[in-house]
């Protein structure tokens, strides 16, 4: 039994150590998209206050105009937007090791994160490649899901893959500007949209809810102030559309302690506006989403500008 027992032991760390060698010893280039996650944690360690940090995925790397934020509220700005694939839970997890008493968070993310849990998938693997200490950053849930996507994530970079949010020059790591804004899509002609019919949530998964909150009270008493707003949304069916977006922003009200930035149908746009996605603005698009943001944000007297000291 004993023979056994260290038999598989050794098998079990064989496999192991072929899965992390392949996943962090393979090349990779460092231009790709998910490798401006270096850039974005320097911005972090190194933008002052006072500051505003927008987190969340994809929505904002390709939807928000940081300039436009700072030059209307005085503060700087961080944009942490990257990807959809790495979840709330390591969205937050990251900023962790980061945050400073008088900082401000608004987390914004599509609406089909609402669906979910909170938990990553294979991303949360792959960024590890370009960044191994953000492994140090995730709490236990996003370990969790690091280790169930490892056998995915060694499959995909045995075939030469790393995640990006899409396949043309719009996703480069060099694309992304000094507050963490994509602009690399800007001034490119709109590919072919990828467009389907979305399930619209009604509420916020329960799991969503308690990261919400557990961050909330975590971060608030230490003088951290947390905002949730609204992702763009390609207008399909208004009417179907609003209904449900009625009823996810009376849940998020309702269950959700960081305050809401603004109204959900404020920031709905025809396809004119979109790149390649539902989940990505063109440059009108993004101009059009990040003043209608802006006039939300200046509704709040705390964030209109910068309080005086």
């Amino acid at each position: 039994m004993k023979k056994l027992l260290i038999k598989s032991a050794l098998l079990v760390l064989l496999v192991v150590s072929t899965l992390i060698g392949v996943i962090y010893f393979m090349p990779a280039d460092d231009n790709l998209y998910l490798a401006a996650t270096l850039d974005k944690h320097r911005l972090l360690d190194e933008v002052p206050q006072p500051r505003i940090i927008f987190t969340g995925d994809s929505n904002l790397a390709f939807g928000l105009d940081s300039a436009m934020v700072q030059r209307a509220t005085g503060y700087n700005i961080i944009n942490m937007g990257l990807h959809g694939g790495l979840g709330l839970n390591y969205y937050l997890d990251e900023l962790k090791p980061h945050l400073k008493k008088g900082d401000i968070v608004i987390i914004i993310l599509d609406y089909q994160n609402f669906f979910f849990d909170g938990g990553g998938a294979n991303t949360l693997v792959e960024i590890s490649i370009f960044n191994p200490k953000i492994l140090l950053y995730y709490s236990p849930k996003g370990y969790y899901n690091y280790l169930i996507s490892l056998p995915l994530a060694f499959q995909r970079r045995l075939r030469g893959v790393v995640s990006s949010a899409g396949g043309d020059m719009a996703f480069l790591r060099s694309n992304f500007n000094k507050y963490g804004d994509n602009v690399g899509h800007l001034n490119m002609p709109q590919p072919k949209l990828l467009v389907f019919k979305r399930p619209m949530p009604k509420k916020v998964n329960d799991n969503m809810v308690k990261i919400y909150n557990d961050f909330y009270d975590t971060w608030t008493p230490r003088g951290v102030r947390v905002y949730v707003s609204f992702s763009p949304l390609l207008i399909q069916d208004r009417k179907e559309q609003t209904e449900a977006l009625a009823e996810l922003y009376g849940d998020m009200k309702k269950r959700l302690k960081p305050a809401v930035i603004g109204e959900p149908t404020a920031f709905m746009y025809p396809e004119k506006y979109f790149y390649d996605n539902l989940f990505h603005l063109n440059a009108g698009g993004r101009r059009v989403r990040t003043a209608d943001l802006v006039r939300a944000i200046k509704k709040i007297p705390e964030l209109a500008s910068v309080p005086s000291r």
